[in-house]
């Protein structure tokens, strides 16, 4: 596994901070109406999809 040096890290814009804070918002909006159910529930929902925005930006960055 090498390691990336910040000279090699493309700069993120500002839509792409967006991006990423809208997604985080949606999470978050989805696991507080399954809080309204169950808490456990709701965590884990927040943290699988946690995990799948994780993958699907290091699945974009990688190509």
């Amino acid at each position: 596994m090498s390691m990336k040096r910040s000279d090699d890290l493309r700069p993120v814009g500002l839509t792409s901070i967006l991006d990423l804070i809208g997604s985080l918002l949606v999470i978050t909006a989805i696991a507080l109406a399954v809080a309204m159910y169950t808490l456990p529930g709701a965590l884990a929902t927040g943290g699988v999809l946690l995990l799948v925005l994780s993958w699907l930006i290091d699945r974009r960055t990688r190509t």
